[in-house]
């Protein structure tokens, strides 16, 4: 507000803030893919941009060409008002610009200390005596809410450590824009991420976020920008951010599509668990997934899902208790003896847990038809991969291409198709759509429709509660590895498994 000159009160307006970050007209390709074709992207001070989009959409080219590890081909680049050409990503930190990758950047032989404050250093001396290390990165890490031994080896920590300590780091260099890609799908509970961004919102420090997961969208952003095919197709404000407007505008439908569980005739008991204990499940556990039926694991992080998958599977041994697949009886910690049960199982951690990354889709398929000196006939084998590859339409160069370079949608893909290549009785998916965008998360629940259709029964443990409603004709709820309740269909809401998982009673 001002005065004039006789004294009356004068509404002055409003001005926004200059951007902080311009991107217009960004075009990129490698060899015959036009990974970005004149997208734009603008971000204001304390502003959090969520970045959504399809695998392939060009999300992560435009974060990493903002970063400065990938050039533009066409279009520019301004920040804070200036125009900007980056040749590396020191360049870009120079300008303001932070980014945490997909990938795990920190060195592991380096403690955490070091790691935090190595972008600090501009040449290849010596790093700062340890106490001044540990002096400039403990603020950091504290930010992010990590309480530990700051000269600890970055490789001793556990996975979702691993990632606070690369925000730490990024955080560390007192960024403008602070570009976090798929940062949470490391983190067992991201509500501590969430805290950080609001807060550096708060400190006028911009975010730009990548991520597939809807709900965190929802929860976290001020504004959606949406690509596909490597253009902008919409913005979505505040009070836009619901679920089926940010899917329609990735993947051209409608959300209400996405959940395709068909109506199948429930048949015989295909798996039977009776009475299971394992090292992290105190409790004995009885359940039955009957053929055609597709049955939800629901709980908070720790609650015992992936361990009781995992028991099921023989990757974990069971302390007592019996496991039978249609009537077979499945030893204990082996999972060969799973496999020759009828059990197919999907790990939590693809990359760690189920795939080869080096190697191509072909041979990480052909394992599961390995005897112990046995040979795979290359025709065959080729023959089963590029099946595979039409049945899951896993967008690929060829068969021998390393699963390492495709997106996390395709991955997934290759270890479903691994986990039935054998025909299976039951399939086990732990978190089978982490990760995973959109339009594949929709083509895994068809396949899933299927399988079931086709009489397999299905064991699904999922954090994502709109999924477990979506496909399950059940969910069983786990509260301190033990069944705290079951929810029929019918009677399975956010609501009702929510308070199940804390210990609650649903009458």
């Amino acid at each position: 507000m001002d005065q004039s000159s006789d004294g009356e009160t004068v509404l002055l307006p409003l001005v926004a803030p200059a951007p902080v970050v311009v991107a217009a007209g960004i075009g990129k390709q490698f060899g015959a893919v036009r990974a970005l074709d004149g997208a734009d992207l603008t971000v204001v001070p304390g502003e959090i941009v969520a970045l959504a989009g399809e695998n392939g959409s060009g999300k992560s080219t435009l974060a990493r060409i903002l970063a400065g590890a990938v050039r533009p081909d066409t279009g520019r680049l301004t920040v804070g008002g200036r125009p900007a050409r980056f040749g590396s990503p020191r360049d870009a930190l120079r300008a303001g610009i932070a980014m945490v990758t997909q990938e795990l950047t920190c060195v592991p032989a380096m403690s955490v200390a070091e790691n935090v404050v190595l972008p600090r250093f501009t040449r290849p001396a010596a790093l700062a005596r340890r106490r001044d290390a540990v002096a400039a990165a403990t603020p950091h890490l504290r930010r992010v809410g990590l309480d530990l031994d700051p000269l600890t080896p970055f490789s001793a920590l556990r996975q979702g450590d691993r990632e606070l300590v690369e925000v730490a780091k990024a955080i560390a260099t007192r960024p403008r824009v602070l570009i976090l890609d798929e940062a949470t799908t490391r983190l067992p509970n991201p509500e501590r991420l969430f805290t950080i961004v609001t807060a550096l919102a708060d400190e006028g420090v911009a975010t730009v976020f990548i991520t597939h997961r809807l709900r965190e969208i929802r929860r976290l952003a001020h504004r959606a920008v949406v690509l596909r095919d490597g253009r902008l197709v919409a913005e979505l404000g505040r009070d836009e951010l619901d679920d089926e407007r940010i899917s329609s505008a990735m993947v051209g439908r409608s959300l209400r599509d996405l959940y395709a569980k068909p109506k199948v005739r429930v048949g015989r008991p295909a798996l039977v668990v009776s009475s299971l204990v394992n090292d992290r499940t105190p409790a004995p556990v009885d359940l039955t997934v009957h053929a055609g039926e597709v049955v939800g694991l629901a709980g908070l992080v720790g609650a015992g899902r992936s361990e009781l998958l995992e028991s099921i599977a023989g990757v974990r041994p069971r302390e007592q208790g019996f496991v039978t697949v249609a009537g077979t009886e499945v030893e204990s910690g082996s999972p060969r003896s799973a496999m020759r049960a009828g059990i197919g199982f999907v790990p939590e951690d693809r990359r760690a847990q189920g795939l080869h990354l080096d190697a191509g889709i072909a041979d990480n398929l052909a394992i599961v038809w390995l005897s112990t000196f046995g040979r795979t006939d290359r025709h065959l084998r080729d023959l089963r991969a590029n099946r595979a590859v039409n049945r899951f339409k896993i967008r690929c160069r060829d068969i021998e291409a390393p699963v390492s370079h495709l997106s996390g949608g395709n991955q997934q893909k290759v270890l479903l198709a691994k986990a039935v290549a054998r025909h299976p009785r039951i399939l086990l998916l732990d978190e089978p759509t982490r990760g995973v965008d959109v339009g594949a998360k929709h083509e895994i629940y068809t396949f899933i429709g299927e399988l079931v259709t086709g009489g397999i029964g299905v064991l699904i443990a999922s954090s994502d509660l709109l999924e477990l409603i979506g496909l399950c004709d059940r969910v069983l709820v786990l509260h301190d590895g033990a069944v705290a309740g079951e929810l029929p269909r019918s009677r399975a809401t956010e609501e009702r498994i929510a308070l199940l998982s804390a210990g609650g009673k649903v009458t």
